[in-house]
């Protein structure tokens, strides 16, 4: 059987190009293709081979095409077509339709009736999807603060929507429903932010009162040679703040190099910030999920505060 599409194909097609009920069946009894909606497959090994986004985009997908023509991907389904980085792949593929009644909930499929109109509408490789302004927008108003957090800064810092385009977008929706929880998460979102882990961790910090950091400032040290770009950075108090994701290492790793060299390397970038006089504070995932790493935080700065100031420029 061929296949099209991003590797779909409909039962309805392969019907129309000659293949057989019984040759489906016996392909799918053979694992050489997989369901991914009823009446749409997919090879086997190309759904084996994708990560959890992967599989949704498909699922977007699939569900498009046995949809009405004026419904597109939507909210965190939206997100994933338009290239943004969610905390939580979702469950159900997300769809907008242009009725203001109608939506629902089934087992696969999420159905918004937000009065969706073209002008809201991309069509991002072959996919129809809300506009990435009014994707934010939605988001913002219908998830819970971090998860709307995460989507929002992943879209400014690709560049996908500015402040004032998601406004605009939130302005024009049917609803004033959780518009004041929208108008909270958009103005906290920072496009400075290079990932989840770091948008979770300014939503954390925040949550737990500590002061607001500065992102992505560059040092130069006393070399007058050597930058480095910290994630987080209290400068009045000579504090630096590491996210460490397993993701981070993989994209700092230069060619030939294994996640070992990597953290060798981070260590001794450490250990000549620690030299010029700063403190490094590190953490991870599992650091999210306590307040001991917010009191930490607190400690340090509060020791920092009006002592002698590290030994580095910054640069820009």
């Amino acid at each position: 059987m061929n296949f099209y599409g991003e590797h779909l194909l409909s039962r309805r097609d392969a019907l129309a190009r000659g293949a057989t009920d019984a040759e489906i069946k016996a392909a799918l009894a053979r694992r050489e293709i997989a369901v991914v909606r009823r009446g749409i497959y997919v090879p086997a090994a190309v759904l084996e081979s994708l990560d959890a986004t992967g599989r949704h985009l498909l699922e977007v997908r699939a569900t498009l095409l046995a949809s009405a023509p004026a419904a597109a991907a939507a909210h965190g389904s939206a997100a994933l077509v338009h290239g943004m980085s969610l905390w939580r792949v979702p469950e159900r593929v997300h769809l907008g339709i242009p009725r203001s009644s109608g939506g629902h909930v089934g087992r696969h499929r999420h159905v918004h009736a937000d009065g969706l109109t073209e002008r809201d509408v991309d069509v991002i490789d072959g996919l129809r999807c809300t506009s990435a302004a009014r994707t934010v927008a939605d988001l913002a108003r219908t998830l819970p603060f971090e998860d709307a957090v995460c989507a929002g800064d992943s879209a400014l810092n690709r560049h996908l929507v500015t402040p004032e385009s998601v406004r605009e977008s939130l302005s024009r929706t049917p609803s004033h429903r959780r518009r004041t929880a929208a108008e909270c998460v958009l103005g906290f979102l920072d496009g400075r932010s290079e990932s989840v882990g770091e948008s979770r961790s300014r939503v954390y910090l925040h949550h737990l009162g500590v002061p607001c950091p500065e992102l992505q400032v560059t040092l130069m040290l006393s070399d007058r040679r050597t930058t480095f770009r910290p994630d987080f950075l209290w400068e009045d108090e000579g504090v630096i703040g590491e996210f460490d994701g397993v993701s981070k290492y993989s994209a700092l790793a230069r060619p030939g190099e294994s996640p070992a060299d990597v953290l060798v390397r981070e260590k001794r970038r450490e250990d000549l910030l620690r030299a010029h006089g700063w403190t490094v504070v590190r953490w991870t995932w599992a650091d999210l999920t306590s307040p001991q790493l917010g009191r930490e935080l607190c400690r340090v700065l509060a020791a920092g505060s009006g002592g002698a100031r590290p030994r580095t420029t910054r640069v820009g």
